[in-house]
Parts: structure tokens; C-alpha cells; sequence
């Protein structure tokens, strides 16, 4: 059995298409949930670490008229109560999604000692900050990462 959970289809710009995917692609970097919103309809989902990705392009011609569509899809299997089967606790952790809008994303990386890091990269590449400490879990360095999204909004500056 199939259920549709949400499904949004219009005309939009290449530029408002990116944001979009984008959005999308920074909160699946991110290891936490990804939410769809459009119309006053959202979904959140929570993607594991390892999903089947598809894309597919196709040429459809019917008539006179011929369409071209490129499709992404995201698939992975869920148990009866829609939770992640056998799901370790290290890749469960609670967040608060970042606006679309975001001119940046948070990496959670390993380093050369093998400890967990994160950075947070602005769209042009530049590094903006890093976590200055190493985590020895996955875990603990995602959770400094979003330490730092709940609290820096509100932050003063302080000259010293």
C-alpha cells in the first residue's frame, strides 16, 4: 500500500527550484530531519545514513509535444510504526531544522586523530567557524554543532 504524504507541483524559477533542493540538501548533511513546506502543507521525515538515492531523467513525447523531466528520489525502509529499523542510538539525535534561507551549512567531519569535528562553511566555501575541540562521537560533535544553531542567533558582540 502506497500513501502519499505530500506532493506539490508548480512552475517556479531555476533560482527558487535551488533553494528548494538546497534547503533539502542541507538538512540531509546535517544527519537530522528533513522538512518539506509548501502551501500550508509540511511533512518531516528522517532520512537514515544510508538511503537509496535515484535520479532519473526522462523524455516523455506524446503528439506534437515532447517533456523532459529530471526526478530525485529518496527511499529506505521503515518498520510498522515508522521508525528506522534497528537504528544505532549515536544516529538518533534530536534537532531543530535552519531556515532555507541559510548563506551557510554545518559539516561534521573526522580528522587526522580520528575525532569528530564540525565546521560551519558559508556557500562560497569559506570556513566561518569550527567546533576548536574534537568529539569522540558522531553523536557529541552534532550536538555542539546544533548547541551553537540554538544559541548564536540572539549572541552580542563583546570587544575585549
Amino acid at each position: 500500500m502506497e500513501e502519499t504524504l505530500f506532493e506539490t507541483e508548480e512552475p517556479r524559477s531555476r533560482a527558487e527550484i535551488a533553494r528548494v533542493l538546497g534547503a533539502a540538501a542541507a538538512e540531509l548533511a546535517g544527519d537530522g530531519p528533513v522538512t518539506l513546506k509548501s502551501d500550508g502543507q509540511s511533512v518531516t521525515v528522517q532520512p537514515p545514513e544510508r538511503p537509496t538515492f535515484e535520479v532519473e531523467v526522462e523524455r516523455e513525447v506524446e503528439d506534437d509535444t515532447t517533456e523532459t523531466s529530471i526526478e530525485f528520489e529518496i527511499e529506505w525502509e521503515e518498520a510498522d510504526d515508522g521508525t528506522q529499523p534497528e537504528a544505532d542510538a549515536e544516529d538518533v539525535v534530536d534537532v531543530t531544522p535552519r531556515p532555507p534561507d541559510s548563506l551557510a551549512r554545518f559539516e561534521v567531519f573526522r580528522d587526522r586523530a580520528d575525532e569528530h569535528r564540525w565546521r560551519l562553511v558559508h556557500r562560497n566555501g569559506n570556513i566561518i567557524a569550527t567546533s576548536g575541540e574534537g568529539y569522540t562521537t558522531k553523536a557529541n560533535a552534532l550536538k555542539g554543532a546544533r548547541s551553537v544553531m540554538r544559541n548564536a542567533p540572539g549572541a552580542e558582540f563583546v570587544s575585549k
